[in-house]
């Protein structure tokens, strides 16, 4: 089987032969992936030339956004069938470690396609029923979205459980009193972010390089967000507590971003990190200044990584929502569907005006 891999040494994406699967044993089932999203975390790992391997081995099969389709169904599982359509959960605790698993520290688990385990760039692959997630029929034609969408949950609702906890207050962060949301990058997640807020019915600002007039701009707004330029985006000190937000949700992983941004962060307002550089590079910065604000605002700084299956349940049940009166907005985040022998590419540089680019199997 072909598949497309990272190999250590070398920062090219590569086709490599991958053996058939055998069939599955007791608890297990056969998938064949239908689409594959290419994502910034793939580049990033062929850009280290350092892919978290397998043991034994030199090379790593990519691939993590996937819908797949059940093609055989080993014995003792009910809950899945032959047909079943799917999108498979990335991070998987090792043994002995009972914490939920986008919580563990690294080397508590393996991720597909990313740390020390195959990912889904290949026709065929075995796997188990609990780390798949049922496509509803309604999004089939989106749910290679899924797994970029989680993450944006997963920073909305560990950063919902905080707020509540420290106000006291469970109605806060609802239609009724809802936050005021700041997302910065004009990747997937950043996309990602737009789409989790107004799910919510909550008020959405994306920051960006693009000039207003640009598709990614325009499909901002088409979505039910607000659009700003970076340089447009600045408030004054004595309007951040008016006009400021309430959670930004920093995907970019700059630490430029991250500093302007968290300046409009009003009082008891939550950061959360989404985006990160896989090898940080050392800055001199004003982080003295966010310490500042961050101390006076009674700011929280969360770090977020994965998701959890709450934020998965969450992500299809946001597809199936946004879909009944967006889905053209939605079919436009894919702004390029690839054959599997035309993808490598894709896995180098991210298009101009590019979101997101799906491997069609």
């Amino acid at each position: 089987m072909l598949a497309i891999a990272a190999q250590t040494g070398s920062t090219l994406p590569r086709f490599v032969d991958a053996p058939e699967p055998r069939p599955p044993a007791a608890g297990e089932l056969l998938c064949r992936t239908l689409e594959l999203g290419v994502c910034g975390t793939d580049r990033e790992i062929l850009k280290s030339a350092k892919p978290w391997v397998p043991a034994g081995e030199d090379r790593l099969i990519l691939g993590h956004e996937c819908l797949a389709r059940i093609e055989a169904v080993g014995t003792g599982v009910t809950d899945f069938q032959s047909g079943d359509l799917v999108v498979p959960v990335v991070r998987r605790a090792l043994p002995g470690h009972s914490r939920r698993p986008d919580l563990l520290p690294f080397g508590a688990f393996v991720e597909r396609g990313i740390v020390r385990e195959h990912g889904f760039s290949l026709p065929l692959w075995i796997d188990r029923p609990e780390h798949l997630f049922r496509v509803p029929a309604d999004i089939v034609d989106l749910a290679v979205f899924t797994e970029p969408l989680t993450c944006a949950e997963k920073g909305i609702n560990e950063a919902t459980v905080v707020q509540r906890a420290r106000m006291t207050n469970d109605a806060i962060w609802t239609t009724t009193e809802p936050p005021r949301v700041l997302v910065t990058g004009m990747g997937p997640i950043g996309f990602a972010g737009v789409l989790a807020a107004v799910a919510r019915g909550w008020p959405v600002t994306m920051v960006g390089r693009d000039q207003p007039d640009t598709f990614r701009a325009r499909l901002v707004e088409r979505l039910g967000g607000h659009y700003l330029p970076t340089n447009a985006s600045e408030l004054p000190p004595d309007r951040i507590e008016a006009d400021g937000y309430d959670l930004l949700l920093e995907c970019t992983g700059s630490d430029d971003v991250l500093l302007h941004a968290a300046a409009s962060v009003r009082s008891c307002g939550v950061i959360v990190w989404v985006g990160s550089d896989r090898v940080p590079k050392p800055e001199m910065r004003n982080v003295q200044k966010m310490v500042r604000d961050g101390l006076l605002r009674n700011h929280i700084h969360i770090g977020c990584v994965n998701a959890a299956a709450r934020d998965f349940r969450d992500a299809l049940r946001d597809l199936s929502l946004l879909a009944k009166d967006r889905r053209a907005e939605l079919t436009a985040l894919i702004t390029a569907r690839v054959k599997p022998t035309d993808a490598l590419p894709h896995y180098e540089h991210r298009e101009a005006q590019g979101i997101k680019t799906v491997v069609m199997y």
